[in-house]
């Protein structure tokens, strides 16, 4: 499981915890360092990707003699001798719950959900463009689909939600879609509120559409749930969407409100977002929105859409929204969620490793010419990479036939080129640098096209973005 979401196996071994003296600070420790040690590059996954003895022992000798870790409890001790028994506690407490009853029902949970249909990215749709989605989905849980307005993103997502279309035991469906209003300017619309004269003064969490739909989301974890934030951009994502992209990438809850002491309500004051959750934004580009923060930028994969010609004209004659496609067999939503936490795992094939020293040259170069105007991508974006080149490869039906080169170009237009913006003096010799870099290189079709498409943009406005 990737660690850009609290796991599941996290939730589980809190409930473990209850009563124990110290509680869930046990898990929130473990997962604090075992998130900062793999963000560093010590530890290639979390304390709860660890779903076996053996896996934990090996990830528990790397912690104890990581640099990092040792300094931490050496300066601790001299303020506190008794500094680090939480997280030795913690340890010896996550080995214990790892032959647990709660663990082995987990696990067997696990192998009957992987028994069922396996998802195939051919039996959806055989456009390029549902293949970038799909994959970016099963990379990493947040999309942004970027183009002008009536191109069709927010049918895209509809479409393959609606494919993998499954019913709660409550009757509610796995798709929300939600358009985000000019008046979002906080977290409300996403979380709701709490309104303390409610309930005769002992107050009332009034939950949104959206925490519901979380709430169901984290209770039936087999299958994925699709949010759909329609015209994302017409309001600053950053005032209300803040909570959301923190938390996918910390791990950590999302805190509601605090209970007054007479307060009754059955809402709890911290969430966990699902990791079967996917969300989707649909982008406009005009006078009416505004533009996005290098922040959101760089949490997700940006999909730029543009239709092809004779798809428009071809509605002068046909309604092609008609075209539907049909719900998948029973059992293959289980399998595209069971396939996402797999890719999410970050455990690269050792098939696939061979074709990523490949890339490693090219991303050096595009990396020392971004570096010049300061657009170098960071471990976020190598790490989101290697998932997204994962996911293609687990989902190419001929693996003889895999070639990393169109991954890569997929890449580099929806994680590196998104963040590129200036003038023609901040970044023009920049394009140019880099245009040059991917021609000498096969199968860039797509960031060659973009990259000379922001150089048009400079030489006629004097300013280019990717958006």
């Amino acid at each position: 499981m990737e660690n850009q979401q609290q796991p599941e196996i996290y939730n589980l071994f809190v409930k473990s915890l209850e009563g124990k003296k110290s509680d869930e600070r046990y898990a929130t420790d473990l997962l604090t360092w075992s998130k900062r040690l793999v963000a560093s590059g010590v530890l290639e996954k979390s304390a709860f990707d660890c779903i076996s003895i053996t896996e934990f022992d090996d990830f528990v000798e790397k912690f104890k003699n990581s640099e990092e870790y040792i300094n931490y409890r050496n300066e601790r001790k001299r303020i506190n001798p008794n500094s680090g028994l939480v997280i030795d506690a913690a340890l010896s407490n996550y080995r214990k719950f790892l032959q647990s009853d709660i663990m082995l029902k987990y696990t067997q949970r696990e192998i009957d959900m992987n028994m069922g249909k396996s998802f195939k990215l051919s039996a959806f749709s055989k456009k390029i463009i549902f293949s970038r989605y799909i994959l970016s989905l099963l990379a990493k849980p947040f999309v942004i689909l970027s183009g002008n307005s009536g191109t069709g993103k927010t049918r895209i997502a509809l479409r393959f939600s609606k494919y993998l279309e499954k019913q709660t035991d409550t009757g509610i469906n796995n798709t929300l879609l939600i358009p985000v209003g000019a008046d979002w300017t906080d977290n409300t619309k996403i979380l709701g509120y709490f309104n303390p004269l409610a309930n005769e003064g002992k107050g009332e969490y009034v939950k949104s559409e959206i925490l519901t739909f979380l709430e169901l989301a984290n209770e039936n974890p087999s299958i994925p749930f699709f949010l759909i934030l329609d015209e994302m951009n017409l309001s600053h994502v950053e005032r209300y969407f803040s909570d959301f992209l923190s938390a996918m990438e910390s791990g950590e809850q999302i805190l509601l409100y605090k209970k007054p002491e007479n307060c009754e309500c059955a809402v709890p004051e911290k969430i966990t977002l699902p990791e079967n959750l996917f969300v989707t934004g649909t982008v406009n580009i005009d006078e009416t929105t505004y533009m996005f923060s290098p922040k959101v930028l760089d949490r997700s994969n940006v999909i730029e859409f543009k239709p092809e010609m004779d798809d428009i004209l071809e509605n002068l004659v046909s309604d092609s929204s008609s075209d539907k496609e049909e719900t998948a067999e029973p059992g293959v939503a289980e399998g595209f969620m069971g396939l996402a936490n797999k890719i999410r795992r970050g455990i690269v094939p050792d098939e696939l490793k061979t074709e990523l020293e490949k890339a490693k040259p090219l991303l050096e170069s595009v990396y020392k010419t971004l570096e010049k105007s300061g657009f170098e991508f960071a471990y976020r974006t190598a790490k989101e990479i290697r998932l997204y080149a994962i996911a293609s490869f687990e989902t190419c039906e001929d693996k003889s036939q895999f070639n990393i080169n169109p991954v890569i170009d997929q890449q580099i237009v929806q994680k590196i080129l998104p963040k590129i913006h200036g003038n023609k003096k901040q970044i023009g010799s920049m394009l140019v640098e880099l245009k040059t870099e991917l021609e000498n290189n096969e199968d860039f079709e797509l960031s060659q096209a973009k990259v000379s498409s922001m150089i048009d943009k400079l030489e006629k406005y004097q300013y280019a973005s990717f958006i």
